[in-house]
């Protein structure tokens, strides 16, 4: 059996609707196996027609003044945060994908893990790549994604009502891993916490399903009280 081919992702966005708004950031890694073999954190510059929401600025603590090209007049540059052409990002993120995978072999893809994935950072990928007039972001991935959070939904469904909400920090903290709140919503940060998420949750797994006779591996969580 070959290794498994896992790329963890998180996004920064100008709003919520993949459809309206835009990407800011994107940051990840590719992992095969057990190991990372390349880390990315892009600062990405909204496409014009991507509408900046004022509450997404004030979530990741951004000034859409930095998103202008650094010659115009009334750029902001912050140190650590290069906005760059989203092409660029594009064609640089499709070199290193390849670099894993083939968007043309059905055996050879990657599994998309993120928080929250499938309702955001899946779908505002998807579109990212169709602005850049790709419509295959799909053919790099396994389907469906792995959405950290819906995992950790069912290994805490029994405890739920004991989490104020089930954000990726409430979550982290509920579960042991010491949190940053400063550091929350810049996505190189969340994806490092949705990776010791997902770690536990395999963990977790993995011990139960070495007491289970072989018919029953893959009923991940019926060992969760054991």
């Amino acid at each position: 059996m070959s290794e498994q081919k896992l790329i963890f992702i998180d996004v920064e966005t100008t709003g919520v609707n993949p459809e309206r708004n835009g990407l800011t950031q994107i940051s990840g890694c590719v992992q095969i196996g057990d190991e990372v073999k390349e880390s990315f954190d892009y600062f990405v510059r909204p496409y014009p027609q991507d509408a900046i929401e004022m509450a997404a600025l004030e979530v990741t603590g951004m000034d859409r003044r930095q998103f202008l090209p650094p010659d115009h007049p009334d750029h902001l540059a912050v140190p650590g945060q290069l906005f760059e052409d989203p092409k660029d990002i594009y064609v640089r993120l499709s070199t290193m994908f390849s670099k894993y995978a083939s968007q043309y072999d059905k055996s050879d893809k990657f599994q998309f893990v993120g928080y929250n994935a499938h309702s955001f950072d899946m779908p505002f990928m998807r579109r990212f790549w169709e602005k850049n007039g790709d419509r295959f972001f799909g053919s790099w991935f396994w389907y469906p994604c792995l959405d950290v959070m819906l995992v950790w939904a069912q290994i805490l469904q029994e405890t739920r009502a004991d989490l104020s909400n089930f954000k990726l920090a409430t979550v982290a903290k509920h579960c042991g891993i010491d949190v940053d709140d400063s550091r929350l919503h810049d996505s190189q940060y969340d994806i490092e916490l949705t990776r010791d998420l997902w770690l536990a949750a395999r963990q977790i797994v993995d011990r139960g399903n070495k007491d289970q006779p072989a018919w029953k591996q893959g009923e991940l969580f019926d060992f969760i009280d054991n």
